[in-house]
């Protein structure tokens, strides 16, 4: 071993990274706050395959996602990260709004339910054969339910992330930083 060779551990028990490298829980929840205004700006569309052609002919398949599940997961998240900020009154807003959209949820499945039980042999057995089946307390993501359903929970999501913005405000989010020389 050539003595060009060798190095000195520096002691690294109090290191600290450089400032911008610092953790912090309002740049996080402003970041994932921005990310929901970000897709609840968006066209709220199902999801969709784009189907092109290569110069040689070949199909080339494409997912273009849901931007309504873009928008629920992004406020799920929001949920997430800020569960350690909420106050009584957000637990029980969150709460109300959630109970309202499992409600909806059981009611458009005893729909599909009554829709299905309802239907005519030929056409259950035309359903089956597309992949369109029933399974008790599921939305089947090809009938109306489902998509009944995605509209709905946009919706709920809304007022939960405009709930999630007032608990910004209450719990000082917006209060400037006071420095002194």
């Amino acid at each position: 071993m050539d003595n060009n060779d060798d190095f000195e551990v520096l002691d690294v028990e109090n290191y600290k990274g450089e400032k911008n490298q610092q953790f912090s829980h309002q740049a996080l929840v402003m970041s994932v706050m921005n990310n929901c205004i970000k897709a609840g700006s968006n066209e709220m569309r199902s999801g969709y395959w784009n189907e092109k052609l290569d110069r040689l002919g070949n199909k080339a398949l494409s997912y273009v996602p849901d931007t309504r599940k873009e928008f629920i997961e992004s406020v799920k998240t929001a949920e997430m990260i800020m569960c350690c900020d909420l106050d009584e009154d957000a637990k029980n807003k969150i709460k109300k709004i959630k109970e309202k959209l499992k409600e909806e949820y059981k009611n458009l499945c005893d729909e599909e339910k009554k829709n299905w039980q309802g239907l005519h042999i030929s056409v259950k057995k035309d359903r089956w054969n597309r992949g369109i089946t029933f399974i008790e307390n599921s939305l089947n993501v090809n009938l109306p339910y489902y998509q009944e359903y995605l509209e709905f929970a946009v919706d709920c999501y809304r007022e939960i992330f405009a709930e999630l913005t007032e608990l910004t405000k209450r719990v000082g989010f917006y209060e400037e930083e006071v420095w002194e020389a």
